[in-house]
């Protein structure tokens, strides 16, 4: 009897063993899920983290070239504005110069005519100068 119940004693010491052991098998296994969970989880924020900084820095690059492109645009409107203008006071320029010698002209032509004229008028007075005189002439042989 005695020996029955050693045996029996060390069987449900064998199996309680068993089970502590089988427990701490099954407690080590959800440990080492949890931790594969945990490792895949920090992976994940990992590359997400890197994802997004890479993405962030995509669109810093975008804005910096679209700024870039902006100024560009900005740089080159005000250089054809500045060579518009620098044509449209050039132009002013040469019908200013044009309209002056257009009026220089003029009044040579004016003082030409005037000149004509006068000479004309005096050629006419000296004509009837001489008329008048030789009309006196014949006058005075007349009388004589």
């Amino acid at each position: 009897e005695e020996a029955r119940l050693a045996e029996e004693m060390r069987k449900a010491e064998e199996a309680r063993l068993a089970e502590e052991i089988r427990l701490a098998e099954e407690k080590r296994m959800v440990e080492e899920a949890r931790l594969a969970e945990e490792a895949q989880l920090a992976e994940e924020a990992r590359l997400d983290e890197e994802r997004r900084k890479s993405e962030e820095a995509r669109l810093v690059e975008e804005k910096r070239k679209v700024e870039e492109a902006r100024l560009a645009e900005e740089a080159q409107l005000a250089e054809e504005a500045r060579l518009a203008e620098e044509r449209r006071n050039a132009e002013e320029a040469r019908l200013a110069e044009e309209a002056r010698l257009v009026e220089e002209k003029r009044k040579a032509e004016e003082a030409r005519l005037a000149e004509e004229m006068r000479k004309a008028e005096e050629a006419r007075l000296a004509e009837e100068i001489r008329l008048a005189e030789e009309k006196r002439m014949v006058e005075e042989a007349r009388l004589a």
